[in-house]
C-alpha cells in the first residue's frame, strides 16, 4: 500500500509540474498533500512489520487514523488550499495552513519510527538482526527526512523545484531495502521480480495508448519486447526448476514412504521378538528362582553354609533378571498397546507403606536411614490398577536404594483436594539437570548410572512413566545437581 501511495504522489507531483490548467493544479495538490502524511504512516506500519513480524497494536492503530484525520477531512476546504495565484509565472496553488499540521504529523510518525527502531536494536542481541534493523531504520528515517525537508523547505521558499531534490531519499532507500532482501532472503526474490517485471511491462503497453508520436511508439514497443523476453525466459525457466524440483520431492516422499512403511514392520518384529525372546527366557528364570526359593527354605534338607551362600547369589542374581525380564515385558505391551490395566478403589498409603516393608531389608543392609510418613486422617484412595502403581512405586524406591551409597531415604504419602501425591526423597548421587528429561525415555540413564548400579537398564522410568500417564497421573524428578540427591514425585487423581 505504502508503494502505491508514493507511485500516486509521484504520478501526481508530474502532473503538477506539466499541466498549466489551474483546475488540475488545485485537484492534485489537494490530493498530494492528503497522501504525504499517509506514506509515513505506511513506512511506519511497514517498519513494524519488518522488525516485529507482526501488525501494530489497535490503540496505536487508532492514534495513526486520529492524526490523519483532519489531512483528509479538511482536503478540500480552504485550510488546504486557500486559493490559486494566477499573478506570478508559476501559477501555483497558496496553501493554507493545513499542510503545516500535516508537517507536524510527519514529524511525528518519523519521530515514531527513529525511537522504535533504536529501541528494538537495543533490546536485540543478536548481531545480524541488529544489523538488519539499523539498516531499515536508516534507510527510512533518511528517505522521509530528505521527503519531508523538500516539501517543508519548497513550502517555506515557495520555490518547489527543491522540493524535487528531497526525492533523492527513494533510490537510496530502495537501495537499502533491496540489499536486506537479497542480504538476508526476506522474501521471495523471483516473485518480486516477475511481478516488478508484469508491472513494467503493463504500464508501458498501457502508454502506448496515450503516445502519438511513431518513433516514441515504436521504443515503448522495443522496451516492452525486451521485458516481456525477460520475463518469459524468467518465467519458463522458473516452471521447469519447480516441476524438476516437484518431481524430485515426490519421489523422495514416494522413498521416504517405504522407509518408513519398512521401519515400522521391522519396529513390530522387533517388538514381536522381543516379546517372545523375554517370555522364553522367563519361564527358565522362574523356575530357578523356584529351585533356589526351595532349598534356601530347606525343602531339600540341610546344607553346608558354602553352597548356601552360592544359592542366595544365585537366588538374587535371578530375582534381578526377572524384574528385567519383565520390564522388557512391558514395553513390549505399551508398544504394541497390550497393556492391561485391572482397575479397583484402594488406599496408597497402605500400599506404599507395603512396598516400604517389603524393601526395609535391603535399606538396612547398605546401612541407610528409612522413615515413611503419611498422615492417617486423610483419605487416599485411588481407581487405579493396584498391582501395576505397587510396581512402579517399588521401583522409585528401589532405584533410591540403589543410588544412594550412603544417608537417608525419605518416603511420604500427602493429598491434595483432588490429587493423591507420592514423594521419594533421597540423599544419593544426584541428577545433572541437563539429564533430567531423558530420564523417562526409553534406555535413559544418567551418564554415572552404571557405576553405582552396573544391573539397571533405564526401562523401568519409562514403564512407570507410561503406567502413570494411563491413570491420569504424572511422575517428574527434582535433583539440585551431581550428588546433592533427588526427588521423585507421583500424583494420581484422587477418589472422592
Amino acid at each position: 500500500m505504502t508503494t502505491i501511495l508514493l507511485c500516486v504522489w509521484l504520478y501526481f507531483d508530474l502532473i503538477l509540474w506539466a499541466t498549466e490548467k489551474p483546475a488540475f493544479t488545485m485537484f492534485f495538490w489537494s490530493i498530494i498533500n492528503m497522501i504525504e502524511p499517509m506514506i509515513y504512516a505506511g513506512i511506519l506500519f511497514f517498519m513494524y512489520a519488518f522488525i516485529d513480524n507482526k501488525d501494530i497494536l489497535f490503540k496505536q492503530k487508532l492514534l495513526v487514523f486520529v492524526l490523519l484525520s483532519p489531512t483528509v477531512i479538511l482536503t478540500w476546504t480552504n485550510l488546504n488550499l486557500s486559493y490559486y495565484d494566477l499573478t506570478n509565472c508559476w501559477r501555483e496553488a497558496i496553501e493554507g495552513p493545513l499542510p503545516y499540521y500535516s508537517y507536524a504529523v510527519e514529524g511525528i510518525f518519523a519521530a515514531w519510527i527513529l525511537g522504535f527502531g533504536f529501541r528494538r536494536f537495543f533490546q536485540t542481541h543478536n548481531k545480524s538482526e541488529r544489523n538488519k534493523i539499523a539498516l531499515m531504520t536508516s534507510g527510512a528515517v533518511f528517505f522521509l527526512f530528505s521527503f519531508a525537508m523538500g516539501n517543508v523547505v519548497g513550502s517555506l521558499l515557495v520555490n518547489w523545484e527543491i522540493g524535487q531534490y528531497g526525492l533523492f531519499g527513494i533510490p537510496i532507500f530502495v537501495a537499502m531495502l533491496s540489499y536486506l532482501v537479497a542480504r538476508y532472503h526476506l522474501f521471495n526474490i523471483k516473485l518480486i521480480s516477475s511481478q516488478l517485471l508484469v508491472v513494467a511491462i503493463w504500464l508501458l503497453t498501457l502508454a502506448i495508448l496515450f503516445i502519438q508520436d511513431i518513433d516514441t511508439v515504436r521504443n515503448v514497443v522495443v522496451i516492452t519486447l525486451i521485458l516481456f523476453t525477460a520475463l518469459g525466459y524468467l518465467l519458463i525457466k522458473s516452471v521447469k526448476r519447480e516441476v524438476e524440483q516437484r518431481e524430485h520431492i515426490e519421489k523422495l516422499a514416494l522413498d521416504l514412504e517405504k522407509a518408513n512403511a519398512r521401519l515400522r514392520e521391522l519396529d513390530q518384529m522387533k517388538s514381536q521378538f522381543l516379546s517372545f525372546a523375554s517370555h522364553q527366557i522367563r519361564s527358565p528364570l522362574t523356575a530357578i528362582k523356584g529351585y533356589t526359593s526351595m532349598a534356601l527354605e530347606g525343602d531339600f534338607g540341610e546344607m553346608p553354609e558354602k553352597i548356601k551362600g552360592v544359592i542366595e547369589t544365585l537366588d538374587k542374581s535371578a530375582q534381578s533378571l526377572i524384574v528385567i525380564v519383565n520390564e522388557f515385558l512391558d514395553v513390549s505391551r505399551i508398544e504394541q498397546g497390550r497393556m492391561k490395566y485391572e482397575m479397583s478403589d484402594f488406599d496408597v498409603r497402605k500400599l506404599v507403606e507395603e512396598t516400604v516393608a517389603e524393601l526395609r531389608p535391603n535399606v538396612e543392609q547398605k546401612g541407610l536411614k528409612f522413615t515413611f510418613d503419611a498422615d492417617v486422617k486423610h483419605d487416599y484412595r485411588v481407581y487405579a490398577d493396584q498391582g501395576k502403581i505397587k510396581q512402579v512405586i517399588g521401583n522409585i524406591v528401589d532405584n533410591a536404594i540403589k543410588y544412594t551409597p550412603s544417608g537417608s531415604i525419605d518416603v511420604k504419602v500427602s493429598r491434595t483436594k483432588s490429587t493423591v501425591n507420592i514423594t521419594v526423597s533421597d540423599t544419593g548421587v544426584g541428577i545433572e539437570p541437563d539429564v533430567i528429561p531423558k530420564l523417562f525415555s526409553m534406555f535413559g540413564r544418567a551418564k554415572d548410572a552404571s557405576k553405582t548400579n552396573v544391573t539397571g537398564t533405564g526401562l523401568g522410568l519409562y514403564v512407570a512413566k507410561q503406567m502413570i500417564e494411563a491413570h491420569r497421573g504424572q511422575i517428574w524428578i527434582e535433583s539440585e545437581g551431581k550428588g546433592k540427591g533427588s526427588t521423585f514425585h507421583i500424583e494420581l487423581p484422587a477418589k472422592n
